[in-house]
């Protein structure tokens, strides 16, 4: 072997030692990033757990005033829950462990169970909701999954409705599609904004006491999981006095087979 020869073998001898390092420490960072997602997870949910269970004692009280702050407990620990559960869905899509359990669902039985979950934000700025649906419409989805697409975009119309404004719900058949928007009567979204409204962590560009409180994650999960679905997420009809967010998944029939698991990930479910 000349001396050139050499040269290039102990050359990819150290490239190969420093790619298989590179490689350990990656590898090494994504088990203590997992570590970390765990962690915060258990952490926040215990704590959400002892949130609620204070909240829920100040509201059996017959005194205003404590009703009021059980009022903002509540509210501020739903929008902890909605940042949590879009960092978990999040960490799950990138890590390719998302399963999707599909079922046959009645998407007004799936709507009702959503607004209720929002009622005490929807209360506390007196807001009206509107239901607009089409009798008979199911679609094909994971219900858990679907439940966090719809508590991320009714947090979204709910934050930007001024008080005591209308957020309205439609849903109408569309070819094999079920359409659903969801409009406020906020502030409207420029035009060149819109593209990005789905971007994780973008933020609107308003004034600084006019920003919505959040992680800018809400939206960008509801449109990765609505991807996932075989659907799309869209602005539609923007104005100057609305907003309107809406999305389609696959419609169903009622008698379609209710036992299907969509395997997102290398791993198997039994």
């Amino acid at each position: 072997m000349n001396l050139y020869a050499r040269d290039l073998e102990t050359e990819n001898a150290t490239l190969r030692e420093e790619l298989a390092r590179t490689h350990s420490q990656l590898h090494r960072m994504d088990e203590i990033q997992r570590s970390l997602v765990s962690l915060a997870e258990r952490e926040l949910r215990t704590t959400l757990t002892m949130i609620f269970g204070y909240a829920r004692l100040l509201g059996d009280r017959d005194i205003g005033e404590m009703q009021e702050y059980a009022g903002i407990i509540a509210t501020y620990s739903w929008q902890l829950k909605n940042m949590l559960d879009a960092m978990t869905a999040l960490h799950q899509i990138d890590a390719g462990e998302l399963v999707l359990r599909m079922e046959t669902l009645p998407l007004r039985e799936i709507l009702d169970y959503a607004i209720a979950g929002r009622q005490r934000e929807l209360v506390a700025k007196a807001l009206a909701v509107q239901l607009d649906l089409e009798d008979g419409l199911y679609v094909r989805a994971d219900r858990e999954r679907l439940l966090l697409i719809l508590a991320q975009l009714l947090s979204n119309a709910i934050t930007n409705a001024p008080p005591a404004g209308t957020v309205t719900l439609v849903a109408r058949s569309r070819e094999a599609s079920a359409v659903i928007s969801i409009q406020d009567n906020g502030r409207g979204i420029p035009e060149e904004e819109q593209p990005h409204l789905f971007e994780r962590f973008y933020r609107r560009s308003l004034p600084l006491a006019r920003q919505p409180d959040g992680s800018g994650l809400g939206l960008a999960v509801a449109k990765e999981l609505v991807e996932l679905h075989g659907g799309r997420i869209w602005v539609e009809g923007a104005s100057s006095q609305s907003n309107t967010l809406c999305f389609s998944l696959p419609r169903a029939s009622p008698s379609h087979p209710n036992a299907a698991i969509v395997n997102l990930s290398t791993k198997t479910i039994p």
